[in-house]
C-alpha cells in the first residue's frame, strides 16, 4: 500500500506561508459608527483605497492648508456616507475623491509657480479696474494714465476676466456651482436664480465679490484660470462664510 504525502505537504506548506493582515483603513474599526465605515472595515479593497485617498489628502493639506483642504474632504465625505453601505458606491466616491484632491492639489501647485510671472498683470488689472492712474505713475514713473484710457482697460478687462471665470466655473461639479451660487445670494452679493448656470447675474456677481475682497485687502489673479479657481474655492470656504454672509442667513 502506498501512502500519499500530497495533502501533509499541502498543510504544512499552508503552515509555512507567511500570513498577511488585512488592509485596514485610516480610522479605527472598533470605533465605526456609520454602514459606509463598516463597508470599508468589512473590504480590504476598500481599506486600502481608503488608505490612498488619505495619503492624497495629506498632500493637498500641505500644498493649500489644513483648512481648506479640511472643507474640500467634508464635502466629499459627506457624499461617500451617503452611500449608506453600498460597496460599489463607496468605492467610486473614494476614487472620485482621490481624483478632486489631486486635481486641487495641481491647480495649488500651477498658483504657486505663475505668481511671480502674474504680478505685474495682477497689478494692472487691479489699478486700472480701481482706475489708480497715480499709483501707475509712482510705481512705472510714467504720467497718469487719462480717464478714457482706464475705462477702455477697465472694460476690456472685465470680459476678460468674465470669460476666465465661467471657464472656471464651468469646470465645477454641478453641486459646486449651486454651493458657489448658493454663497454668493447669501452674502447678498447674487440678484439671480442659484441653478449652476452661468450667467450675467452670476458674472455681476462675482464682479461685486471681487471689489469687496479688494476692500478687505485680498485680491485674486483674476485674469488667469488659477486666480478665477482660487476665488471660487474661497467663496466656498468658511474663511467667505464668516466674513461675508450675515448672521441671519447662516
Amino acid at each position: 500500500m502506498t501512502r500519499s504525502f500530497a495533502a501533509p505537504a499541502i498543510a504544512l506548506a499552508a503552515l509555512m506561508a507567511p500570513v498577511t493582515a488585512p488592509a485596514q483603513p485610516s480610522f479605527d474599526c472598533g470605533a465605526a459608527r456609520t454602514a459606509t465605515e463598516r463597508a470599508i472595515c468589512a473590504s480590504p479593497d476598500l481599506a486600502s483605497l481608503e488608505m490612498r485617498m488619505v495619503g492624497v489628502y495629506d498632500d493637498l493639506a500641505d500644498r493649500i492648508g489644513e483648512a481648506e483642504a479640511r472643507r474640500i474632504a467634508d464635502i466629499q465625505l459627506e457624499r461617500r456616507r451617503a452611500c449608506n453601505g453600498d460597496a460599489a458606491c463607496i468605492e467610486r466616491q473614494l476614487l472620485t475623491t482621490i481624483g478632486i484632491f489631486r486635481a486641487e492639489a495641481a491647480a495649488a501647485t500651477r498658483v504657486a509657480e505663475s505668481e511671480a510671472d502674474a504680478a505685474d498683470e495682477d497689478l494692472a488689472e487691479l489699478r486700472a479696474a480701481l482706475g489708480q492712474g497715480q499709483g501707475q505713475a509712482q510705481f512705472q514713473g510714467q504720467a497718469p494714465v487719462v480717464a478714457s484710457a482706464e475705462d477702455e482697460d477697465a472694460t476690456r478687462n472685465a470680459a476678460r476676466r468674465h470669460a476666465t471665470f465661467e471657464a472656471a466655473f464651468k469646470a465645477l461639479p454641478d453641486y459646486q456651482r449651486r454651493h458657489v451660487q448658493g454663497r454668493l445670494r447669501d452674502a447678498g452679493l447674487l440678484e439671480g436664480p442659484v441653478d449652476g448656470i452661468w450667467g450675467d447675474a452670476s458674472a455681476q456677481a462675482l464682479d461685486r465679490f471681487l471689489r469687496a475682497a479688494r476692500g478687505r485687502g485680498i485680491a485674486f489673479m483674476a485674469l488667469r484660470p488659477e486666480g478665477a479657481a482660487a476665488a471660487l474655492r474661497y467663496i466656498g470656504s468658511d474663511l467667505f462664510f464668516y466674513d461675508y454672509i450675515p448672521e441671519a442667513a447662516r
